[in-house]
């Protein structure tokens, strides 16, 4: 079974956060491929092959300065690799 794996960018306090996690959201923002920010689920987030390279990149814009970020970490399984 193949899996891939990336980070995110997402705002902190929405899924998959530590303080999203902690407080239960269900609902993610993260930063789109465009800059700006997009719903998790539309699935337009900005991929990183690690969390160093979405950190690295994190310090070379502006939006950190109105938003704060934390790299997350996002798996997906092909559908028939899924049991349920």
């Amino acid at each position: 079974m193949a899996w891939a794996q990336w980070y995110e960018l997402r705002v902190v306090g929405s899924a998959g956060t530590r303080a999203g996690s902690e407080s239960g959201v269900k609902e993610g923002i993260a930063l789109a491929d465009n800059g700006r920010l997009c719903a998790v689920p539309t699935g337009q987030a900005k991929r990183f092959a690690s969390e160093q390279d979405a950190m690295d990149f994190l310090v070379q814009t502006t939006i950190p300065g109105i938003y704060h970020f934390e790299a997350v970490l996002c798996k997906y399984a092909p559908p028939q690799a899924v049991r349920l």
